[in-house]
């Protein structure tokens, strides 16, 4: 039984299998922006919608950087991994912006079919607004013009 026990431990420390190995993607140093958008965008009750990995997925595809399935904060890591210059940036929150724009568009239309239901989309919509509109906050803060 304790063979077993070792070759299990062996096996597990081999694969990688418990939360305590550390991956490449761990060791990357994110630059400040990484973090401040991953805390506006990825949380629904800030954003006023959810982005799923396959809208990560989309985005990626946008800015031609091709990011595999995986959990929707390490898509998101991975995404910005991909990001070298200002330009790619304005193409990626470009891109989070149409995203943004598709999702709040069924809360329009079940304002308009619901009257009732307004208050509760309009508080989405305004937190996607102002989402879209820090964007451009992002880009002059961590992507100035001299760069």
């Amino acid at each position: 039984m304790e063979d077993l026990r070792k070759e299990f431990e062996n096996y597990l420390n081999e694969r990688c299998v418990t939360s305590e190995c550390e991956t490449d993607e761990d060791n990357y140093e994110y630059p400040d922006y990484v973090e401040a958008i991953n805390a506006e965008l990825m949380p629904p009750n800030k954003s006023g919608v959810y982005i799923s990995r396959w809208d990560l997925k989309m985005v990626g595809d946008a800015i031609d950087a091709s990011i595999a399935m995986d959990a929707r904060a390490r898509m998101f890591k991975m995404l910005m991994r991909s990001v070298h210059d200002k330009e790619t940036m304005e193409q990626l929150l470009g891109a989070f912006s149409s995203l943004i724009d598709a999702k709040i568009e069924p809360y329009r239309e079940m304002m308009q079919a619901y009257p009732s239901t307004r208050e509760i989309f309009e508080e989405k919509i305004e937190k996607a607004e102002r989402l879209k509109a820090s964007f451009e906050k992002i880009l002059e803060t961590y992507f100035p013009e001299g760069e």
